[in-house]
């Protein structure tokens, strides 16, 4: 069966292909920030809530990679971009409070560039340019959750030569895997624009955002679907996550 017919791609109402795992992502949980993936503490408990009471169980990100075969369930991969110190100090507790485990994709020159930082620096920081150094992000990983890669700089990819954009993906997924010791075996393109080839090695699975169509992770590995709890609209959230959960099964 088809995903269901939503008109606006964009819209985060359409979630992913029929019996595939539903993807939400996150950018901040931070009261202090205004932007459409960000949400104060108290709502980010409230989505985890709804979502994982509606939806289905959240995914192990350390189950995530190549040859992923989907439970027989509805479920939710939980995912944050970037790398942001918020991600450790406030989304960590309220993730263990659920149980819940997150992939972080991390924009690696910005970690390198926390690390050079002072205390006093980085506690001057407005929270959208607060990153976590390595050590925090090993922290983070350190309590189940998987570091992956989301380049070096964080670019439009399309708008890079080919080269170009192929050394920002392997250069951090490079980087990521020298500081965990893991094979890296996710990757998500920043601001979801996916160029006509994607810059992604073989055998990845590869994460766009809401700019993507729904598809099978088996027939497009490189162009997985991720949608969002839009801030500021709380009250839609219930009626999202029931679509999700239907979208699962075939249905709108």
């Amino acid at each position: 069966m088809g995903a269901p017919l939503i008109a606006d791609l964009a819209d985060p109402a359409l979630g992913s292909a029929p019996g595939w795992p539903l993807v939400l992502y996150f950018h901040h949980v931070n009261a202090l920030v205004d932007h459409y993936t960000a949400l104060s503490p108290d709502q980010f408990r409230r989505g985890l809530d709804t979502v994982l009471g509606t939806v289905g169980p959240a995914l192990d990100p350390a189950a995530v990679g190549p040859g992923f075969r989907p439970p027989d369930h509805p479920s939710v991969l939980f995912t944050f971009d970037d790398g942001y110190r918020d991600n450790l100090q406030v989304a960590a507790p309220l993730l263990a409070e659920f149980g819940v485990k997150a992939l972080l994709f991390c924009v690696t020159g910005e970690l390198d560039a926390a690390d050079r930082l002072s205390e006093s620096d980085r506690a001057a920081l407005p929270p959208r340019r607060s990153f976590l150094t390595w050590e925090e992000a090993e922290r983070f990983a350190a309590l189940g959750h998987v570091l992956s890669a989301h380049t070096v700089r964080h670019p439009k990819l399309p708008e890079l030569g080919g080269n170009e954009a192929a050394e920002e993906v392997t250069a951090s997924l490079r980087r990521v895997r020298e500081r965990t010791g893991e094979p890296v075996r996710t990757f998500a393109y920043p601001y979801g624009l996916i160029p006509e080839r994607p810059p992604v090695p073989a055998g990845l699975l590869a994460f766009g955002t809401v700019k993507s169509p729904p598809a099978s992770w088996e027939h497009r590995p490189l162009h997985i679907r991720r949608t969002y709890l839009p801030s500021g609209e709380v009250e839609r959230w219930a009626g999202l996550a029931t679509g999700w959960r239907e979208q699962w099964f075939g249905s709108q």
